[in-house]
This record gives structure tokens, C-alpha cells and sequence, in this order.
């Protein structure tokens, strides 16, 4: 492709660089490419099994060796530093991660700012992660401590690749864990980019980050099946979490998934249907509509379904589709070809299993794009598989509901329980359906607003654990009680 305003020149980048010794590679060579015109991104080597029985050796070490577990305040700088290094970095990590990846530069760079105040959240709870004591009797005491786990393995998805990573990395890290990487195949380069300030931090002892890069099915296989491995946060697929904890679970070691979903999106008649338009729009095209809290089926109340599905109508055809780099754009392309023709896939279904309310229009100019037109269908069954299944692509579903009790039947009637949304000006209604949803997160005339303070996490097969906030770093602890008691042994 051309020289463009937006789209400069590029030299694709090979990894790892000659000072990333986090990064242990004697593998084949993997080619990452751009989804908007194909060229190619990124070159690195790949982690064998050998590399990440190296770097979870290394980690095993540190863990046991360091000061790093038992100095709240070494960590605390550390993740502190490399919030504001993530901040200085924004806009060459933006750019590659549009590269890499296909969001628009602006989703971009807010991915990388909110990846730099989550590392900054738990940078404070570094030196703040308290036990409590336990009056237990004239002559006994108890403490109860938290203390971390060990090795942790991440494994990141390629959608939200920096945000998804930090969210696991920055608290494992502040609870004094020793932490090995393993992104997406799709995204490798950014994650390899974004980890390198840290690594290169001299108060992060060697061994305590690294990261292994390939394929699920040999590098990812190697850190999740490894004994000394004694936690993996997985953050992907149902089937593939799945799969992660049955293998976890022959050394009952524990697993944190954040799974897919196919979140309800919920709209009364007394919503502000303007607001409510754009927050539908929001829930589901964000990224492309790859995203795991996609609010991907709409259930409209059926005395304002015809008026509301107008205007979201008119809206989804007035998307811009371009290039990403384009700050005009609104929607880039899904993250790779095979990605593209499966979603496909799903809309040809629509089309013969409802029918299409509205679609945007293709972008011209960019003929090797992977890019998916925004879609609504209606007029499915419930059981239709594009109600069903997680589709990750830019595809809205469209039901009526006549009252509260149906709304919330149809919102229950999925596998999965990531998110919902709900537009109501009745807060006591708001507050009903809200608890009677089976969703981790639930927002309330609003759609996607996430903050590190709060959890989140699936209920059902959307995954197990919670991410962020207090119990975002707990959950890479463990919890001891050691028990003081001057009394004599009764026996």
C-alpha cells in the first residue's frame, strides 16, 4: 500500500531485540500482518517448550531468591514507573497496536492510557495488601496473611491486548508473584513492546517477567501444562478456558478465566432514546464488535421497537468504515481474514434465518482489508445460533419484549453471563432487573464504562474469578493463618 497522510512508511520490527531477555525465543520464525492492508507487521521468533521451560525455571528462582515478594514498596515504584513509561510510550504503542491489531488509533490510544491507570491502581495496592489479626483467647493470637501464589502464566487475548494483559499482570505483580507472558499469536509485538519497560526496570529482579511467544497449541500448552506453574489467568474463548482448567486441574493448581459472552442489552420505553441509540451503537461496535462484553443482543420493549430500530438503523449505515490510522474512522477492520469470513458466515445466516434491518457501507480503496460491514438482524428464533453463539464481529441481534418478566427471560436465556446493560429513567425497575440478571456487570444508561476500582468477571460458562479492583489482586494470593498461642498442649 501507498504512502498515506495516516499511514506512513513501515518497517516491520523484529523480535526480540537484542535487550529483551525476558523474551526467550529459539523457535520458528511468526509473522504478524496488518488487517487493513496486509502487509506485514511484525517478525519474531517463537518460544519451544524448552524456552518456556527456561523462563518458568527463571521465575520459580526469583520467586523463592528475590526481595521482591516480601518488599511491598519495590513493587509499588516499579509498577508506578512503568505506568508513566506506558503513558510516555502511547503513541508509538497506539500505532502498533492499530497495526497489529485493526481498532481505530483513538480506541487505541485510550486502550493504552486505561492500560497505564490500571498498572497505576495496583501500584498503590502494592504496599497496602493487609492481613488482619484475630483476637483468639487470653493465650492465642491469630494473623491471617496474604501472601502471593508463585509463578503465575498469563495468556492474553488478541482484542484488548494491552488492557486484557495488565489487568492480570499489574496486580500478580504487585502481590509479589513472578509472572510469565503469553500473548496472542495475532498481537505479539505490542504485548512484547508494551512488557519491555518493565523488564528493563533495574529494580525488577531477573526472572521475575518473562514472556514466551507462539501458538496455543505448543508455547501456550507448555506454560499451562508446567507443575511449577502454580496459577494460570486466561482471558479468551469458553472452549479453550476450558481446556485450560481441566489441564490445571491434574495438579489442582488454580485457574482465573474471563470467557466469552453474549451479553443483553436491554431497552424500556421510558429510556432517553437518543441516549439509548448511542449506547446500543457503543455496545456492540466498540472494536469492531471483538470484544467479550459486546452487548450483542438487543431486546427492545415492543411499543417503541419500530421507532428505536429505526434510528439505531440509520445510525449503523452512517458508520464510517476506513482505514484506522484514519482519526476519521469509526470502525477498522476485525483482526485478520479468517476472523472476517467467519463472521461472515453468521450475517449469511441472518439473511437466511431472519432478515437484515440495516448494514454500513464497505469501504472502498482498501481491497486486502478485513473488514465486516455492521449489521442488524431480526426476525430469529431464540434458539437461532446468531442469538446464541458469540459471534466477535460487528453483528447485532434485535428481539421485542412485551413487559419486565419477558425482558428478563430473554435476557437469561443465553449459556453465557459477562455483562448486560439496561436504559430505564425507573431506577426501581433499573434495580429489579439488574439483580435478576446473571451478569458480572451490569450498567444502567450506559454501555463499556470500566474502572480499575471495580470487579469484573462471567458468571456461568463466561469464566471463574474476578478481575480488577480489591479482589482483581486477590485473587493472585493465597491465604495463611499462622497461629500463636502460649497455652499448654491439651492432649
Amino acid at each position: 500500500m501507498s504512502e498515506t497522510p495516516h499511514r506512513p512508511d513501515w518497517t516491520p520490527l523484529r523480535l526480540p531485540a537484542a535487550d529483551h531477555s525476558f523474551f526467550r525465543a529459539g523457535g520458528p520464525e511468526l509473522v504478524t500482518t496488518d488487517p487493513t492492508t496486509g502487509e506485514t507487521v511484525a517478525v519474531l521468533a517463537t518460544s519451544t517448550p524448552a524456552d518456556v521451560e527456561e523462563l518458568v525455571g527463571r521465575a520459580r528462582h526469583a520467586f523463592r531468591t528475590a526481595r521482591w515478594r516480601n518488599d511491598g514498596a519495590i513493587r509499588a515504584r516499579v509498577l508506578f514507573r512503568y505506568a508513566e513509561a506506558l503513558r510516555a510510550n502511547v503513541e508509538r504503542l497506539a500505532v502498533l497496536l492499530t497495526r497489529e491489531q485493526g481498532k481505530t488509533i483513538g480506541e487505541a490510544r485510550s486502550e493504552v492510557l486505561s492500560s497505564a491507570e490500571m498498572v497505576e491502581f495496583y501500584a498503590g495496592m502494592a504496599r497496602t495488601l493487609y492481613g488482619r489479626s484475630i483476637a483468639l483467647g487470653d493465650h492465642a493470637h491469630g494473623v491471617v496473611l496474604r501472601e502471593p501464589i508463585g509463578v503465575v502464566g498469563i495468556i492474553t487475548p488478541w482484542n484488548w491486548p494491552l488492557v486484557l494483559l495488565v489487568r492480570a499482570l499489574a496486580p500478580a505483580l504487585a502481590a509479589g508473584n513472578a509472572c510469565v507472558v503469553k500473548p496472542a499469536s495475532l498481537t505479539p509485538a505490542v504485548t512484547v513492546e508494551a512488557l519491555a519497560p518493565l523488564a528493563a526496570d533495574p529494580d525488577l529482579p531477573d526472572g521475575i517477567l518473562g514472556c514466551a511467544v507462539g501458538s496455543g497449541g505448543v508455547t501456550g500448552d507448555a506454560l499451562v501444562g508446567h507443575p511449577d506453574v502454580h496459577m494460570i489467568a486466561f482471558t479468551g474463548e469458553t472452549g479453550t478456558g476450558v481446556g485450560v482448567m481441566k489441564r490445571a486441574a491434574d495438579d489442582l493448581r488454580k485457574v482465573s478465566l474471563e470467557l466469552g459472552g453474549k451479553s443483553p442489552n436491554i431497552v424500556f420505553a421510558d429510556a432517553r432514546m437518543d441516549k439509548a441509540v448511542e449506547g446500543a451503537l457503543n455496545a456492540v461496535f466498540t472494536t469492531t464488535g471483538q470484544i467479550c462484553t459486546a452487548g450483542s443482543r438487543l431486546l427492545v420493549e415492543e411499543s417503541v421497537r419500530e421507532e428505536f430500530v429505526g434510528r439505531l438503523a440509520e445510525r449503523t449505515r452512517a458508520l464510517r468504515l476506513g482505514d484506522p490510522l484514519d482519526p476519521s474512522t469509526q470502525i477498522g477492520p476485525v483482526v485478520s481474514r479468517g476472523q472476517q469470513r467467519e463472521v461472515n458466515g453468521y450475517i449469511e445466516l441472518g439473511r437466511k434465518e431472519g432478515r437484515i434491518l440495516a448494514e454500513a457501507a464497505l469501504p472502498g480503496g482498501l481491497p486486502e482489508g478485513a473488514f465486516v460491514a455492521p449489521t442488524l438482524v431480526g426476525g430469529l428464533a431464540r434458539d437461532s445460533r446468531l442469538v446464541q453463539e458469540e459471534i466477535f464481529g460487528p453483528v447485532l441481534t434485535v428481539q421485542g419484549f412485551a413487559d419486565e418478566d419477558e425482558a428478563i427471560t430473554l435476557a437469561e436465556d443465553t449459556e453465557f453471563g459477562l455483562a448486560a446493560g439496561i436504559w430505564t429513567t425507573d431506577l426501581d425497575r433499573a434495580w429489579r432487573v439488574g439483580r435478576a440478571v446473571s451478569a458480572g456487570t451490569v450498567w444502567i444508561n450506559t454501555y463499556h464504562h470500566f474502572y480499575g476500582e471495580a470487579e469484573v468477571g462471567g458468571f456461568k460458562r463466561s469464566g471463574l474469578g474476578r478481575q480488577q479492583g480489591v479482589e482483581g489482586i486477590a485473587e493472585f494470593t493465597e491465604t495463611k493463618h499462622l497461629n500463636f498461642d502460649s497455652s499448654p498442649t491439651l492432649w
